[in-house]
């Protein structure tokens, strides 16, 4: 039998760390996506955040992240406010009840960094921490 390839390996990782977030969100009512947006914002309270910003860090099209916002919007938990540099954009920002979830979800996914690491050593860790961050970043280096 032939060694198993890495991409079956993280497509798999990714795979059960998207359903422990959905099972972990569930209980708000929320989806992993609509939590990981949460974390996203708690994690850059000052900054300018804007649509195609989402974009760009959870790697979907326009109308995903389209939607994503209308439902945030929706519940409650984000705000579009006009930008002061375009008034054609719309900045977002927690609301107060989506403030209130940012520590959950914070403390939350620190369990899950901490669970993927758990069998490791300090240096395996660091390894491994370097290592995702690389090929994270394919895509912007030159061949």
């Amino acid at each position: 039998m032939t060694e198993r390839r890495l991409g079956a390996w993280l497509r798999d990782a990714e795979h059960q760390m998207n359903q422990e977030m959905n099972d972990f969100a569930r209980q708000y009512g929320l989806t992993g996506m609509q939590l990981s947006l949460v974390d996203f914002l708690g994690r850059h309270p000052t900054a300018t955040v804007f649509q195609v910003d989402l974009e760009h860090e959870f790697h979907v099209q326009r109308s995903t992240a389209s939607l994503l916002v209308k439902r945030m919007v929706e519940r409650d938990l984000v705000t579009r406010v006009v930008a002061a540099s375009d008034s054609r954009k719309r900045q977002l920002r927690l609301t107060p009840k989506g403030q209130q979830l940012v520590p959950i979800v914070q403390q939350h996914l620190e369990q899950q960094d901490a669970k993927m690491v758990a069998d490791l050593t300090a240096g395996e860790a660091r390894a491994f921490r370097h290592a995702l961050r690389n090929i994270s970043q394919w895509h912007t280096t030159k061949e």
